[in-house]
């Protein structure tokens, strides 16, 4: 076995007052962890007034066979040691608001058969304790509440009308955010006010959340709610739920197409068998920046403890707003950070990795040229010459070779990709959010990322971590809105701007460089011409001066060329471009929250939130769609 660091892994969870508190444990771990299975089917429906005619049991019956149908999907899934999940019990998951009628019934029935309750609330549950009319429905409320493993109370208000319906909007939402597949007990009704469930299930349905539509009216049919090609919905048949479940949670690798170092292949497998890695052997892309660009630091020859290091960067996230409730830390760290560790640390060993094999290759053709000529002009170490020149050449060969069979560059995309997505649940983690779909852009026909093993393994972790506990009151949104402008988006901002600049500086010196060195061909070629008609010029043709002119009109084109070989290939111009609108974007974000509110809502952090993560995915979608076509190739 690895004598590896030890990294973050066991998570002891003890319930406390109906709230949950996570205490952290350290063992040796010597491959990337998977999760858990783990199902959220989240609830929308009518209250009591609108189930007057509904058949209490049979009602219940129907939901139950919906709730049975999840369970019995996912068992097989879990039992599948192909469908890539961690061995163990599937974890089966009801979110509800329980509210009368719906909301409570479906809570009811997945806590029978083994379902976790987790409760978003639109109000501090003292407040939504006035939605029950009576004390029995207000004791059934605390009593399903204290079996929930989280709950989430949010900050709305009941100052008017309209801010009350916009608190069951946003807990409505907050259902479809945490759900996979949403039962809508619904009479079809669709002129509803704002955060009805006809909104909801609508908003569902364009979302593509797989929707059981369960029917008001005896015999409370079922079927599963399909989006239309032009706007609405359309009903399929029930039979069609398991199949669709199947496929939403069971993994399906993306069909290989051609790229440049031929077929792309699924990652997934080869990452979970991956081993913490103590020595950077591609150091050579640091020290290069570092001579062209003069302001890096070196880079480091041994790595550090891959938990010690992450977490010290996430303390010093922490340190800025130490209002923020220290639950709510440990359970982000409890469910991101080590899955983080991971993707973050062999992203940057294969970035250094392959970043160094090009430049490495690069240089090394321009010195093949070298050693020819000094084979050729320097007759007493001829032979010395030629085994330099060769070294050369089987160097270059091996060391793409093995690049090329390791996937050296797609493994960097692929973690680096699954680091970035996880690195943004830090901060929309404790809001309540989990980001948006990543925008694809309409030439990147092959290749879609949220169809990769990436996205899957990304959606399971955040499946498996469940929801906030937490209370959207004052002071913790205060602490928030600190946390993401003092820290999360500074950030993000000054790095981007550090890379503009760096990458720029890099793009310049090597491309003025190249080029001069090129113009100096011209200037050798013009000076060796004048000699050869200047017939007072000592010596002959076979001199040492003409020796040398021979020599540099070789050698200054090729290290010209590999020069400009190496800022194609890194595409520093393109990545200082994109770095410098990102710091612009996300600088304007910044501006954006600090001129509002001191302690603005829930809703407008989490919307403010989820645009910078937003920002920051289609500049991650633009970064993997430049460099997805720029493999390690040979030199030429």
């Amino acid at each position: 076995m690895d004598k590896s660091p030890a990294l973050l892994t066991d998570i002891a969870i003890e319930n406390e007052s109906g709230y949950q508190r996570l205490a952290m444990t350290n063992t040796a771990v010597t491959r990337p962890p998977k999760v858990r299975l783990a199902i959220r089917v989240g609830v929308t429906g009518h209250r009591p007034n609108r189930l007057g005619n509904a058949d209490d049991s049979v009602l219940r019956e129907r939901i139950r066979q919906v709730l049975q149908t999840v369970r019995d999907v996912g068992q097989q899934i879990a039992a599948d040691g192909q469908a890539g999940y961690a061995s163990g019990a599937p974890i089966f998951r009801v979110v509800s608001p329980l509210a009368e009628g719906a909301d409570k019934m479906v809570a009811e029935e997945a806590i029978a058969i083994g379902y976790e309750l987790q409760c978003p609330l639109p109000f501090s549950h003292t407040d939504y304790e006035h939605d029950f009319a009576t004390p029995e429905s207000r004791q059934q409320f605390r009593g399903l509440l204290a079996r929930a493993t989280a709950v989430l109370e949010l900050d709305g208000s009941r100052e008017s009308e309209q801010s009350e319906n916009r608190s069951y909007e946003a807990v409505g939402r907050t259902v479809l955010r945490q759900s996979d597949i949403l039962i809508a007990v619904w009479d079809g009704t669709r002129l509803e006010g704002q955060g009805g469930t006809a909104q909801i299930v609508g908003e569902a349905v364009q979302l593509r959340i797989p929707t059981i539509w369960i029917r008001t009216e005896p015999p409370h049919a079922a079927c599963l709610l399909a989006c239309a090609e032009v706007g609405g919905h359309c009903e399929l048949h029930f039979d069609e739920f398991p199949k669709q479940l199947m496929g939403l949670l069971r993994f399906e690798p993306e069909k290989e197409h051609a790229s440049p170092e031929g077929p792309r292949v699924d990652l997934r497998d080869d990452y979970f068998l991956e081993k913490p890695r103590t020595w950077i052997l591609g150091v050579l892309f640091g020290v290069f920046s570092k001579v062209v660009a003069g302001s890096w630091r070196w880079p480091p020859i041994l790595l550090k403890d891959y938990q010690r290091g992450t977490r010290e960067e996430w303390q010093g996230a922490w340190a800025v707003s130490p209002d923020l409730p220290s639950a709510a830390k440990h359970q982000v760290e409890a469910g991101f950070l080590l899955h983080y560790t991971w993707a973050d640390k062999l992203a940057n060993y294969y970035a250094n990795l392959y970043r160094s094999s090009f430049v490495l290759n690069y240089l090394l053709a321009a010195c093949a040229v070298l050693f020819a000529l000094r084979a050729y002009f320097d007759a007493s170490r001829q032979e010395f010459w030629i085994l330099a020149e060769l070294a050369t050449i089987i160097l270059i060969i091996a060391v793409t070779t093995l690049g090329r069979r390791r996937r050296w560059h797609e493994r960097w995309i692929d973690y680096r990709l699954l680091a970035e997505k996880l690195r943004q649940m830090r901060f929309l983690f404790l809001i309540g959010r989990s980001g948006k779909t990543d925008p694809v852009p309409e030439h990147e026909s092959q290749g879609d990322p949220r169809k990769t093993w990436v996205n899957w393994h990304f959606q399971a972790v955040v499946r498996e971590v469940g929801m906030l506990r937490e209370k959207f009151d004052p002071l913790y949104r205060l602490a928030y809105r600190k946390l993401l402008v003092e820290h999360e988006l500074p950030s993000q901002v000054e790095y981007h701007g550090e890379t503009s600049r760096q990458f720029k500086l890099i793009y310049k010196r090597l491309h003025t460089l190249g080029t001069s060195l090129f113009f100096g061909t011209l200037v050798v070629c013009l000076v060796h011409f004048m000699l050869d008609f200047d017939f007072s010029a000592p010596g002959d043709r076979q001199g040492t001066f003409h020796r040398i002119l021979v020599q540099l009109a070789a050698i200054f084109p090729a290290f010209g060329a590999a020069l400009h070989g190496i800022v194609s290939q890194g595409d520093f111009h393109q990545v200082a471009r994109r770095s410098a609108a990102m710091y612009d974007w996300l600088s304007g974000i910044v501006a954006q929250v600090k001129v509002g509110q001191e302690a603005p809502s829930a809703e407008v952090l989490g919307e403010l939130a989820e645009k910078a993560a937003e920002v920051m995915g289609a500049e991650l979608i633009d970064w993997r769609v430049a460099f997805q076509d720029k493999p390690l190739v040979f030199p030429s």
